[in-house]
């Protein structure tokens, strides 16, 4: 295979053709990463270098390199490793200067995002060069939902928490003859064994289309109701809502602070007040949202056979929805491709699929108790 290396501008610098080892992975409402291992050429030296862009061949995605590293190892040879993040990492470059408050669809709630802190920002030192959003984007009936940014919260996690909510992906997809790059907002299709739209994608060892399995289903993370606290005045008592109708030992309850949303706040140059009802679905609208990040966790990651009966990116791809059975271990279940690893040595190529959720790591964690 071949990698395309480009500086800022999309000028291309030079072309990669000996690669010792590189793994490239996608996901579908987080930000992608690659690991690139090549030897030490000047060429490879000159361009390989911090802020430069790398793409695959016919590919559409890029991502920046963040991290450079040359070795020389106890029989002298050479290398050097790169490691970076998809374009979409430039949203966690900016922060939410000013506050979203909205009833609209998770779609435009998303492109409102990237739009206001990195397309076309009041303070023209804000702006991403060279990204647009897409034009005449198919609607996805997401859905209007009642939405209240956090304040000041990276645009990384805000993206982040309405495309999981909603079910959606984005990605920043690169058009090197315009030069230009696209922020787009996208939903998987529906590959599940009961649909009869498109074919099937089933994937399960009886069909030789799976090397490897791994199941995981954890409670650890669920959470079934929560209590959420609005704003906080003295001597005036806190608006406190309850979500979840759950009860007994299926009841695991979170409280949830969204002080941030007030009864009366600026809309540009207009104040707004708002009636207790709309409040009170303001404050849902937070739980509700919120209570999507506290899943029961199911994960079954598997490593596809590249040449069996399914074609990654064909049949399949990130974001849909498709059926996993593994009969021995009584398992039959509609879940989501969430994450793609690609990684191809010399002789060699892997697709590792992770569907539905992995479990959180501990920064994951740390970061949902802010």
């Amino acid at each position: 295979m071949e990698l395309y290396v480009y500086d800022k501008a999309l000028t291309l610098k030079g072309v990669i053709d000996e690669i010792s080892s590189f793994i490239w992975i996608r996901r579908y409402w987080s930000v992608g990463e690659f690991k690139l291992l090549v030897p030490f050429t000047e060429d490879n030296r000159k361009h390989l270098v911090k802020g430069n862009l790398i793409m695959k061949q016919g590919d559409n995605e890029a991502a920046e390199i963040i991290y450079t590293n040359i070795k020389k190892n106890a029989i002298g040879k050479e290398e050097i490793e790169v490691q970076g993040k998809f374009l979409t990492n430039w949203l966690n470059s900016r922060i939410l200067v000013k506050q979203i408050i909205t009833s609209a669809t998770s779609q435009s709630i998303l492109d409102r995002i990237v739009t206001e802190n990195l397309i076309a920002p009041t303070d023209s030192a804000r702006v991403i060069p060279l990204l647009e959003l897409l034009q005449n984007p198919t609607e996805l009936g997401s859905g209007v939902i009642s939405y209240t940014s956090e304040p000041f919260i990276s645009c990384q996690l805000a993206v982040e928490a309405v495309a999981k909510a909603s079910k959606l992906g984005f990605v920043i997809q690169t058009d090197i003859r315009s030069k230009k790059h696209i922020f787009k907002v996208y939903k998987g299709r529906d590959l599940t064994a009961e649909q009869a739209q498109y074919r099937s994608c089933i994937f399960s060892q009886e069909y030789d289309n799976i090397y490897e399995q791994e199941y995981e289903n954890s409670t650890e993370n669920l959470r079934s109701a929560c209590y959420v606290g609005g704003e906080e005045k003295e001597g005036v008592a806190r608006q406190i809502v309850a979500i979840g109708t759950a009860s007994g030992l299926d009841r695991k309850e979170i409280f949830i602070n969204a002080s941030d949303i007030t009864k009366t706040y600026k809309d540009g140059d207009t104040e707004v007040t708002l009636t207790l009802e709309e409040y009170i679905q303001r404050l849902m609208a937070r739980g509700e949202r919120d209570l999507e990040q506290y899943t029961e966790t199911l994960n079954f990651s598997s490593k596809i056979n590249a040449h069996g009966n399914l074609e990654y990116k064909k049949n399949f791809d990130i974001g849909d929805r498709v059926t996993c059975i593994n009969k021995r271990w009584g398992i039959k279940i509609n879940v989501r491709i969430t994450e793609v690893a690609e990684t191809y040595q010399q002789n060699s190529n892997n697709v590792d699929v992770t569907f539905g959720e992995s479990l959180p790591t501990l920064f994951e964690k740390i970061n949902k108790m802010r």
